[in-house]
């Protein structure tokens, strides 16, 4: 009876809180757009993926954050996942997530979903730290992964996010279900290529031939291949 108990426990769908920004006043220097219609996109786009894969998945953001901390806790939820852009100085830029503490769930939810989104986002000061000291990470009773998925007030790099908001929830939705330990579910829409043409993808354009190679190094490390070509300035 223990086993099967057990069993079903571990069967029970997941339960995941989205909480995308709503911060309607923070412009993206590229696009016209501001970080909560992004960040609603990106959402969207992970709560679609997240349930493909069987979590059960609510979603909130044109709320105070004291009431979407409390809509997650009546919800049960496995994991809060606050969904941000960052700015800084309009020339740093990548990925930057946020637990409670350097030991418990949150930095291991963290650590499965920055592998798997790091690698793809155009900057490259990237890191996880703890920062107990934001409302959303220490009130939620689940644990928390705050993302900044990238820096917005770097024209190319907002150009990106607004190009890429389906490739950045889906690949949040990914990270999650690698925590859950979740066999994940490609779009099925999403049909290959059959043809023989052969389509080059820029990633990233850089003046500074250091943050190209940096670009570069990562792509090999997240196992894609790039050349680099320094006469257009450009990695592909």
């Amino acid at each position: 009876k223990k086993t099967n108990a057990h069993e079903r426990l571990i069967k029970m769908a997941k339960k995941v809180y989205l909480s995308p920004s709503n911060q309607t006043k923070n412009e993206y220097a590229y696009g016209n757009t501001t970080e909560d219609v992004q960040c609603g996109k990106i959402a969207k786009a992970c709560k679609a993926a997240l349930e493909r894969n069987g979590v059960e998945v609510m979603l909130g953001q044109y709320d105070t954050m004291q009431n979407r901390c409390a809509e997650s806790d009546k919800f049960g939820a496995d994991l809060h996942v606050p969904i941000h852009t960052n700015a800084y100085n309009k020339t740093v830029s990548g990925t930057r997530m946020f637990s409670y503490n350097l030991s418990g769930e949150g930095y291991k939810a963290c650590k499965a979903i920055f592998a798997r989104l790091a690698p793809i986002t155009p900057g490259t000061s990237e890191n996880i730290k703890p920062y107990p000291g934001l409302y959303e990470v220490r009130t939620p009773s689940a644990p928390t992964v705050y993302i900044e998925c990238d820096f917005h007030d770097v024209p190319a790099v907002a150009k990106w996010i607004i190009e890429n908001t389906t490739l950045i929830g889906e690949t949040i939705a990914h990270g999650i279900c690698d925590y859950f330990g979740i066999k994940f579910k490609e779009d099925s829409t999403t049909k290959p290529v059959t043809s023989n043409t052969l389509y080059r993808v820029q990633v990233g354009a850089y003046t500074n031939k250091t943050n190209a190679e940096a670009m570069l190094a990562k792509l090999k490390l997240a196992g894609i291949d790039g050349l680099f070509h320094p006469a257009e300035a450009k990695v592909i």
